[in-house]
């Protein structure tokens, strides 16, 4: 299956940034968190979750084929890595993200924290998003003040 999502990730996103292709696996993925929706045992969706501290997470290598898109496929596989990331205490995500998917991004409440650049052909931003809800953030609060 690492196989087929690899892949899906050239022909989805390496083609259009004018990267190389992938052929193994690159070696700082080995600890990622890789998941995978799958169609007709077809592997139509992928996504990499990489820690980069105890509490924030990083979302990389989103990809949904192209005949897929549209279906809301992103939005699930996003939303369930999100799931994921807090049940295992991460607190923060972060991506970067292409400039045809920052409207994307911003609808599931991810914030910008930089204006846009250049990286090869792509126009990029980095995006955040809190895990915690509001409620959890003002109790947190409450508590430390009540404490």
């Amino acid at each position: 299956m690492y196989r087929e999502a690899l892949e899906l990730r050239n022909k989805e996103l390496m083609a259009s940034a004018g990267k190389k292709r992938l052929l193994t696996a690159p070696k700082e993925e080995r600890k990622d968190l890789h998941l995978i929706i799958k169609r007709q045992e077809q592997v139509i969706g992928t996504l990499l979750l990489h820690p980069i501290s105890e509490k924030c997470v990083q979302v990389k290598q989103v990809a949904v084929d192209s005949r897929y898109q549209g279906e809301g496929l992103g939005k699930n596989l996003l939303t369930y890595a999100e799931q994921v990331a807090k049940r295992v205490g991460f607190r923060f995500v972060f991506l970067t993200g292409r400039e045809q998917a920052w409207g994307f991004y911003e609808k599931l409440g991810y914030q910008g924290l930089s204006q846009e650049y250049q990286e090869g052909l792509l126009r990029m931003r980095v995006y955040k998003k809190d895990l915690q809800s509001p409620l959890e953030q003002f109790m947190k609060r409450e508590m430390k003040t009540n404490g």
